[in-house]
């Protein structure tokens, strides 16, 4: 069974999630940068068994199902991974990394995977009274992005094989300005047809001022 269609996987993924926020909020300083919060993410998820385990990948290697920095092709059809979610979940034995699966060749990245898994998108927003419009379109951009690697397995008839989470982690407060962005971060998905089957939005407020 792909990740990406694990309900209870994926309902234990959201509670971990939901801890570490819970975590950043009573230690107000535990995440300072975007990469911290890469990191504590990483730890929670090394949390659930399934995710931590080592099994073999198709050729015969160990690896757990928990990767960052995994490059994904863009939608021009050309050989250019130039979309990088921070977390990426995948099936080891779905996975080569010595030669591509039947014959093709081994893409630069340094592996071959035939399961779409399950993908994370961070952001980090540090301003003290709002989120940022930087922090805005950085999100809206993993949105686009995650658009595109879903249209490539839906245009395969694999749409239910990847499944993403978009995870905003906001150092000020639940003001109405911020509803708005968050609102507008909402509306981006639902044009797009991005609906909680396909992927989902997950925010929290530090709360600093």
């Amino acid at each position: 069974m792909p990740l990406a269609t694990d309900i209870n996987l994926k309902n234990t993924i959201e509670m971990k999630v939901h801890e570490l926020f819970e975590l950043s909020e009573v230690n107000k300083a535990l995440i300072l940068t975007e990469t911290d919060l890469q990191c504590h993410l990483y730890m929670k998820l090394n949390e659930i068994n399934d995710l931590s385990e080592i099994s073999q990948t198709d050729d015969g290697f160990l690896t757990n199902k928990i990767h960052t920095e995994i490059s994904w092709f863009s939608d021009n059809n050309a050989d250019r991974l130039s979309i990088r979610p921070d977390i990426t979940l995948l099936e080891p034995q779905n996975l080569k990394i010595t030669s591509g699966f039947n014959g093709t060749p081994l893409p630069s990245k340094g592996l071959h995977s035939v399961d779409g898994g399950i993908i994370f998108e961070l952001k980090f927003d540090r301003e003290l009274r709002t989120i940022s419009e930087k922090t805005f379109e950085g999100v809206v951009k993993d949105i686009r992005n995650f658009e595109t690697i879903y249209n490539r397995f839906s245009a395969n008839s694999l749409g239910n094989w990847i499944y993403g989470y978009f995870i905003l982690l906001i150092k000020s407060s639940n003001t109405r300005n911020n509803i708005e962005k968050i609102n507008r971060i909402q509306h981006e998905l639902s044009i797009r047809g991005l609906d909680e089957s396909k992927c989902k939005f997950l925010y929290h407020f530090i709360g600093m001022n």
